[in-house]
């Protein structure tokens, strides 16, 4: 880090952590990253700290945050100015939670004096909608609509066949399902409809909102519909098409990219890495219990070299065109990470882009300059961002 221009000692300027509050002690998740954030901003002549909504005291201007001393190898607690530039990292468990965090978010835009490095992202169908607008990623997103009400899940299935169910606002494949329509006959062959069944009309399989894996089979519509009622009960879902992303031994698997605003306001990819699930998983995210494997190395074994190297071309384009599309009809963005399906026929498919990624590919990969530079971006980014701004100090 000693020979980055960008990181060179400067005068100080303060980079605000925001984040979820816990009972803890420091309270808040997440600690090894934002302590590594705290130690490069130091270096970087910039004061990180990490605060939560309920730490600010509005009438005086002032936060209570917890910064790293290396030194002392220990959290401190202080009180300070509200911090010039905001990194929002917060991750909300309940309605309270959130409605704190979105008032504490509307303050500080209004407040006029602190930069947001970004500003996250709507749900999960808001930002499939802007994704539509721009025309340039129609053949890559899959057919996605609301769930009005679990009757909706019938006429897809009538049509379809099957059909995946998304929570619009979840993460790390947490109430993620997958149904379909199974006519078998006796003995256990597909049969058409119609045709006396001896095991399930309907299944069910994926993960409850606990992560804890989830499989049911039903005789008939009415009673698939009403434990899915129960099941998506004051949670909102989409319907999406489903697509067999998996390896050719049935593995599921995508692939996520990481990308992030360098020390120029520019988007780069950091890192991009193969998660696969567990044997039988329908995702394939790491908290389901899924590894990772470097990208190139598991798509050549899948297509082969040539077809491999083409689709890893088209993923580093996408991967750039993406964020530069959100941003024009969204807003600031200071990173991405973007999971993509690619299915038995070599077809990308653009499944989810999330404005809070997590570093867990860079660790897993044991790839070390991505994953410093997963750490350094930001802080990067965030000096960009004083230096173009009109009380901008760091020249």
């Amino acid at each position: 880090m000693g020979g980055d221009p960008v990181l060179k000692a400067s005068p100080r300027h303060s980079l605000g952590i925001l984040t979820a509050h816990i009972e803890g002690q420091p309270p808040f998740l997440n600690r090894d990253f934002y302590r590594r954030l705290c130690v490069t901003g130091s270096k970087a002549g910039i004061t990180v700290f990490v605060f939560t909504a309920r730490s600010i005291d509005w009438a005086g201007g002032s936060v209570n945050g917890y910064a790293f001393d290396e030194e002392r190898d220990r959290w401190i607690e202080r009180r300070s100015a509200l911090p010039r530039s905001v990194y929002d990292r917060c991750f909300c468990s309940n309605r309270a939670q959130y409605n704190e965090y979105r008032d504490t978010i509307r303050k500080l835009r209004e407040h006029g004096r602190v930069l947001f490095l970004g500003h996250g992202l709507s749900c999960k169908y808001e930002v499939q909608r802007l994704l539509e607008r721009d025309g340039r990623f129609a053949g890559h997103l899959p057919h996605t609509e609301p769930m009005h009400s679990v009757r909706t899940v019938a006429g897809w299935l009538r049509q379809r066949g099957e059909v995946l169910l998304k929570p619009r606002a979840g993460s790390h494949g947490r109430g993620v399902l997958l149904v379909q329509h199974r006519v078998r006959a006796a003995g256990g062959a597909d049969a058409p409809e119609g045709t006396v069944n001896a095991g399930p009309a309907f299944t069910v399989r994926g993960r409850d909102a606990r992560n804890r894996r989830v499989e049911r089979g039903f005789a008939d519509a009415p009673a698939l519909l009403r434990w899915l009622h129960r099941f998506t009960a004051q949670r909102r879902y989409l319907l999406q098409q489903y697509l067999l992303l998996q390896t050719f031994a049935g593995d599921a698997y995508d692939v996520r990219s990481l990308v992030q605003k360098d020390g120029t306001g520019r988007w780069q990819v950091t890192g991009m890495a193969v998660r696969r699930g567990q044997d039988g998983s329908l995702t394939a995210n790491l908290h389901g219990g899924g590894r990772v494997e470097p990208a190139d190395e598991f798509l050549a074994a899948q297509f082969g070299a040539s077809a491999s190297n083409m689709i890893m071309t088209k993923l580093h384009e996408l991967s750039m065109q993406i964020p530069e599309a959100l941003e024009r009809r969204h807003g600031r963005l200071v990173e991405l990470g973007i999971d993509f399906g690619i299915d038995t026929q070599g077809r990308i498919w653009i499944l989810e882009v999330n404005s809070k990624p997590g570093r867990s590919i860079l660790t897993r990969l044991n790839d070390n300059k991505a994953r410093m530079n997963g750490v350094l971006n930001p802080i990067r980014y965030a000096r960009f961002l004083i230096r173009q701004s009109p009380e901008g100090i760091l020249k």
